[in-house]
């Protein structure tokens, strides 16, 4: 409604800065999500409020929201970075997790041409969580070829 109202030259104008009306299924999303990537505005919204945070002492709140923004960080670096070569091996590299780490990104709320950018996602994710508490390298539980794909990707360098 107020993108509507807005005069038209305002709209153009705003629309010159990057700025467009979002759709309702994107709104949508982006309130049920707990993170975003926004590649338009390269800006990562982390959600504070949703419902998953409900409850947390401090530490695990920060934690908690630590872990979405590495997860965010990594989508961007993954969209930018990941060739069209990455995105087609997405199945392939899916099926190299370990099924706790597939399953989610196989359900119905992931395209295959978004696996990949999933995969390298959750893993650096999880790569910064073990880095905090001290552990470095390869987990043994990940793939090779993710763990180096991860590391192209983002700039991985433990």
């Amino acid at each position: 409604q107020a993108w509507r109202d807005c005069p038209p030259s305002d709209r153009a104008l705003l629309r010159s800065a990057g700025c467009r009306q979002l759709a309702r299924d994107e709104i949508e999303r982006a309130d049920a999500a707990i993170g975003l990537w926004i590649p338009q505005l390269r800006i990562v919204l982390i959600n504070a409020a949703h419902p998953a945070f409900h409850g947390l002492d401090q530490e695990s709140l920060r934690w908690a929201l630590s872990r979405v923004a590495w997860h965010e960080w990594a989508h961007a670096l993954s969209i930018d970075r990941a060739g069209p070569a990455d995105v087609a091996e997405g199945a392939r590299y899916l099926r190299l997790l370990p099924e706790s780490l597939a399953k989610p990104i196989r359900g119905p709320g992931y395209r295959r041409k978004e696996y990949t950018h999933e995969i390298v996602a959750e893993v650096f994710s999880m790569l910064m969580i073990r880095r905090r508490l001290g552990k470095t390298g390869k987990p043994p539980w990940l793939h090779k070829e993710i763990y180096e794909l991860v590391r192209r990707v983002t700039g991985w360098n433990q």
